[in-house]
């Protein structure tokens, strides 16, 4: 009798870590099978030609949400290697993917303001500084 109350005991204590590991690979399935779109990586593969020959040649784009508003992050491009309006388009919309995802999941963040770097063309390849950050 006990042993078989021992069996259930260690049956039930493993069943959440089934649980757990089915949830986690459902999403994963759910992410791929329903089309979603990876925008942070069009993002960097629209962007990943930063060669330039002068500061004027580059700009920042805007990447991402915060919970509390603003960007994740800035990233430098080339602005002639670049279809800009392709490019804000896809930033507004990997935006409001992640507003979206904080809100139905109701996530908070910490309120810390993501500085604006400054950007140049350094050695013919656009770069973010971060001296002289600008807070926007």
């Amino acid at each position: 009798m006990k042993i078989k109350q021992l069996k259930y005991i260690i049956l039930l204590s493993f069943a959440p870590l089934a649980a757990c590991s089915e949830v986690a690979s459902n999403d994963d399935s759910a992410g791929s099978a329903n089309g979603s779109v990876d925008y942070q990586q069009q993002i960097q593969a629209a962007i990943a030609d930063k060669s330039c020959n002068s500061d004027a040649d580059c700009a920042l784009v805007e990447v991402g949400a915060k919970p509390c508003g603003g960007p994740e992050t800035y990233e430098p491009y080339s602005k002639p290697n670049v279809d800009e309006d392709k490019l804000h388009q896809l930033a507004a919309a990997y935006k409001k993917e992640r507003q979206d995802y904080f809100k139905e999941n109701q996530i908070m963040g910490i309120c810390v303001v993501t500085p604006k770097p400054n950007v140049g063309c350094v050695n013919n390849q656009c770069v973010a500084s971060e001296q002289n950050l600008q807070v926007q």
